[in-house]
């Protein structure tokens, strides 16, 4: 495997990519971006596996602490955070973002933020004490997500090996995301930590050569030598969402779900203000679609009607985002590299419709992004695909 496994101690959760794990060569078959990507998807299958096993009993164990960590009441935050039987897996996203091809309705391009595909697994959290992880709220649930992403930009014009100086740098990121929420009827809070890499290391120019060489009469890109530098990435994430009480007209129901959001780290500095507003047939008990760019609501407890395998809605969302940083734009942190002037100012729209019948949820969704570089040509717009499995094992 390319990443080594070890169990954090006491834990018995698979961690993968942590400096000082060994990790064997990388096997022929991961020297393909299809192949490198399919294996990192088991990184977060491993974790997934370890904490869908939960529930069940572990043997006997001479170590008091394997058999506190295996169900035992929690006597504190850390405790109950490595309490295996405090989890229970929820659901398995896999989203796909593109600026050209089929999710984009609206335009065919290849350009800025061009690309974007990932996996997420959600999982239920109910530790013995819920007062400890949100005091003063009432009814509190909970939920913790684990996600693989890999996102790619490019410049304006792909087919030119020397693109302007000014114009948007060739990048690509790689992230291994972790996120812990907490909800009740009105509020949700979601926290944050992306760790990856920026760079010829994050595979984006392998992916997308691969996929512009496998699929047909798609355009060779020429400028990834010119792309951002190897650098390590952290980033820390805090939203919180609010939610409406909801109206009720001809049979459908309406909700608004306005939030704010913070995001720092050396990939992106930012605030972020955004309303979601959603109208259907019977609606999640959640907050918010989830995307790619965004978050995923894991605290989620059903449906309007429970009994009723069919829910289908619409949203709309506009967001405004104050930029302090952008890695995409600004360039590396630590070292030269290309970049543009940042626009400090970036607002996006973005419209869709979600399907579920039973535990299989379909979105799809076309996002609109004022210029975030100066010397933009004009705005940009790429098309979202979601598939969601939410269900419980």
């Amino acid at each position: 495997m390319i990443f080594g496994k070890r169990r954090v101690a006491g834990a018995g959760i698979p961690v993968c990519g942590v400096r000082g794990v060994y990790a064997p060569p990388m096997p022929s078959c991961a020297r393909t971006p299809a192949g490198f990507f399919a294996i990192l998807c088991l990184c977060p299958a491993a974790w997934g596996a370890g904490f869908a096993g939960a529930t069940r009993t572990p043997a006997a164990s001479a170590d008091p602490s394997a058999e506190r960590l295996a169900g035992d009441p929690d006597d504190g935050l850390l405790d109950a955070l490595f309490t295996r039987s405090n989890y229970t897996f929820r659901s398995f996203t896999a989203y796909w973002d593109n600026d050209g091809t089929y999710p984009n309705l609206v335009r065919d391009t290849d350009r800025f933020y061009t690309s974007g595909q990932g996996i997420e697994f959600g999982f239920g959290f109910e530790p013995s004490d819920p007062s400890r992880f949100a005091p003063g709220w009432e009814d509190p649930r909970f939920g913790v997500g684990l996600s693989l992403k890999q996102r790619i930009h490019t410049a304006s014009d792909i087919s030119i090996a020397d693109p302007d100086p000014n114009d948007h740098p060739y990048a690509g990121w790689l992230t291994l995301g972790f996120s812990f929420q907490r909800a009740d009827a009105n509020r949700h809070d979601h926290f944050g930590l992306d760790i990856g890499i920026v760079g010829p290391q994050s595979y984006a120019e392998d992916m997308q050569k691969w996929v512009h060489t496998t699929w047909p009469d798609e355009i060779y890109p020429e400028g990834w030598h010119t792309q951002l530098k190897n650098e390590p990435t952290i980033n820390l994430t805090y939203q919180r969402t609010w939610r409406t009480e909801r109206a009720e007209f001809a049979g459908l129901k309406m909700d608004m779900l306005p939030a704010v959001r913070l995001d720092g780290g050396n990939v992106f500095i930012r605030a972020r203000g955004e309303a979601t507003v959603r109208v259907g047939w019977n609606l999640p008990d959640d907050f918010g679609p989830a995307s790619f760019l965004g978050i995923k609501d894991h605290t989620g407890g059903g449906w309007d009607d429970p009994d009723n395998p069919w829910s289908v809605y619409g949203y709309a969302r506009v967001s405004a985002d104050a930029v302090g940083r952008n890695i995409f734009i600004d360039g590396n942190t630590f070292t030269s590299s290309r970049s543009a002037s940042r626009e400090p100012f970036v607002v996006r729209a973005t419209f869709g419709v979600m399907a579920r019948y039973r535990c299989v949820e379909l979105g799809w969704a076309q996002t609109l992004e004022s210029d975030t570089f100066r010397d933009q040509p004009n705005g940009h717009t790429w098309g979202s695909i979601i598939l969601n499995i939410q269900c419980r094992f």
